[in-house]
Order: C-alpha cells, then structure tokens, then sequence
C-alpha cells in the first residue's frame, strides 16, 4: 500500500480541455462561417486564426506541465512588476471600442489584465506558502490585499468591470484558501462596496449600465441587446437544440456569437443536453483540480493548484451568467472555446502547471495519510 510510482500527469483533467478545444473549434468556425465569408470572402478566415492560437496554446499547455511548478516561485516578483507596469501603460494607448484594455503588437491584441490573473496566483501562493502570512498579523495581511486593491483598480478603470470582479474574486479565494479567518473575509468583503460606489461615481455609464441590469432582472427594465439576442437564442435551442450549423443568431443578430457569446451559439445549436453537458466537463474540470490541490506535496503547490482551478471556473460561471442576465454585461469569454488569444493563452498555461502538480502529487494512501497531517500543519501560527 505504502509503495509510489511515477506519475505523467491528470489524463482526465487533461481528455476535457480537449474536448472544450474541440467544441470551440467547431463553434467558432459554425458562428463565424456566415461573417467571414461576407466581410472577407472567406468563412474560414476566424478558424484559421483560432487553430493559430490553439496550437500556440497546446505548445504554452506542454511546455508548463514540463517546467517544474516551483520554479513560478522565483520570478513571481519580476512578473507581478511588469503586468502592473503594463496595466498602467494600457492607459496611454490609443484604445478600442471606447476603453483602454490592451496593446496592439504586430496586429494582435494583447491584454495584459488576463495574464494578471495567473500572475495574481502565483504572487498570493508565493507569499501565503512562504510563511509570510499570519492571520494575526493585520498589517501583513492588509498589505497583500492592498496590492490586490491596486490591480483590481487597475483593471477597472480601463475601464473593465468584469475581468475586475473575477481578479478579486481570485484574489479573495486565495486568501480563503490560504485559512484567512472568516471574520477578516467578511471585512475584506465590506471593503469592496465604497470601491465599487466610487467607480459607479468615476465612470457613469457603469452605473446605467448596472441599473438597467436590476431594471431587467425585476421587470423595471429592458435587457441589453446582446443579452436578449442570446437567451432568444438559447430559446430557439431547446432540448436539443437545432443541429450543428443550423443557428440564426449568428446572421448579424448577436454581437460576438464567436467570442463573448459563444455559450449562446452552442446553446441554440446543441439545446440544454449540450449546455448540460458543457457543465459536467466543468464539473470533472473542479472535481480534478480540488484532488490535484489535496494531494499537492507541499502548500504551495496546494495554493496554486486551488488558484488556478478557482481561475478557470470563474471565467467560465461569470461568461454564463452574462448569458442568461445573472450578471451585467461583460467582455469576458469562455475558456478554452472562445475565439480570442489571451485568455486561451494564460488558461492553457494554467492548465499546464495543474498537470505538473499533479505529476509531483501523492500516489499511495500511506503518503496521503502523511500529507494531510501536514496540512494540519499548513495553517498554525508556526509553520
């Protein structure tokens, strides 16, 4: 019972990204064929770009499941500094669609705020694993969210409401994780509400933006355009849906049926079995990454496994709320189906470093028994 072997990393964790890389190839080229083809002639043109990147991402996937995880420890601080030097110089871009979220280098955009999002893990699984931490130690702590406040700021100001909400999201979670009391999480929760009160008064399309959501979640108001778009296509799915290829909303009726809304067009075209089964491979997707984060070796590794597994869902919950009205509108898209780069780019590294931990995780009972009274360890005063 007490003997290991080698490990070569989650195979069930890794056979769902897969099978999400697979369903965005198929979606994206099914939403975008139409548009491709009448604004460049070709209706390939999207797909081409999307297998661009999806080859760029199995290639960043592979080469994090090789790099031993530890090693995001050393340059977690030069790679913190450089993404809040670029949040910064987003500002003195020249902007797109009315906000300032990106840069464009050789034709592409590049948004620094989704590779925060890793970055942020790493930063908060490096201090909290190192021992830097204690939850009596107030100042330590109020430091660390501090620097959470300034990112999440950052990224709001751009302005960016939804990528800001899933980077404190993360944030908050890493400290749970990492056995911050709950009496501490309640105030750190308190806080954000003179922030986001403020923001409403710095950016007032925000607040319009905010009460006609409440307006439509209660009947007061209308939905957005793209949000009704999208439940009138996931209505015209159904049970089944109305087969690959055969949805309408794509015909210039729904704003980005690639990319933000791609959950719609896959809705309408494989119905609620489709979305149902869209979300048993999430389901398996945080049922991995809890089992790769327990039998972690080490707190770090812990960490960074829960932060990661934490990343991947929130993007995903907080792009299919918007699509059905739980959540204001946002540009945030679905993992690993989306058309788009960054994000696939930083959630296909995520991926690659759950593999590694998971290549360095537990094997025998014997070891998961030592592990767990170590974790009991984790979270005293003395580590």
């Amino acid at each position: 019972m007490g003997r290991t072997k080698k490990k070569h990393g989650d195979r069930i964790l890794l056979g769902v990204i897969v099978i999400l890389l697979l369903l965005g190839i198929l979606m994206v080229y099914s939403a975008s064929s139409f548009r491709g083809a009448e604004k460049y002639n070709d209706s390939a043109c999207f797909l081409k770009q999307h297998l661009i990147r999806i080859l760029i991402g199995i290639f960043l996937l592979v080469a994090a499941w090789r790099i031993d995880y530890h090693r995001y420890r050393w340059i977690t601080p030069i790679l913190l500094l450089v993404f809040i030097i670029l949040l910064v110089g987003v500002f003195f871009g020249t902007g797109y669609q009315g906000s300032r979220r990106s840069f464009l280098i050789f034709g592409k955009q590049f948004q620094p705020s989704e590779f925060m999002k890793l970055t942020l893990v790493f930063y908060l699984a490096a201090v909290f694993a190192k021992g830097k931490f204690r939850d009596h130690q107030g100042d330590t702590l109020l430091a660390h969210y501090l620097i959470l406040l300034m990112i999440v700021g950052l990224v709001f100001i751009e302005p960016d409401l939804g990528t800001a909400l899933v980077i404190f999201f993360i944030g908050y979670c890493m400290f749970f994780l990492a056995g911050v009391s709950s009496v501490r999480l309640f105030k750190m929760a308190l806080c954000l509400i003179p922030l986001i009160s403020i923001g409403m008064l710095m950016f007032p399309y925000q607040k319009h933006r905010f009460l006609n959501y409440w307006g439509s979640v209660f009947g007061t108001g209308e939905m957005s355009y793209q949000v009704k778009q999208s439940i009138i296509g996931l209505a015209h799915g159904g049970l089944t849906g109305l087969g690959y290829g055969a949805g309408k909303q794509k015909l210039f009726f729904l704003p980005e049926p690639f990319s933000d809304f791609i959950l719609a067009s896959f809705g309408e075209e494989f119905g609620f079995l489709g979305i149902f089964t869209l979300f048993i491979l999430l389901a398996i997707i945080l049922w991995r990454g809890i089992r790769i984060a327990i039998q972690a070796p080490d707190k770090y590794g812990y960490l960074m496994a829960g932060g990661i597994t934490i990343m991947i869902l929130v993007n995903c919950l907080m792009n299919a709320g918007v699509v059905v009205n739980l959540f204001p509108t946002t540009g945030l898209p679905f993992p690993f189906m989306s058309y788009g780069g960054s994000s696939l780019f930083v959630h296909s590294v995520g991926v690659g470093i759950l593999l590694n931990i998971s290549t360095k995780g537990i094997v025998s009972y014997r070891q998961f028994t030592v592990n767990q009274s170590r974790r009991t360890r984790w979270f005293r005063d003395e580590d």
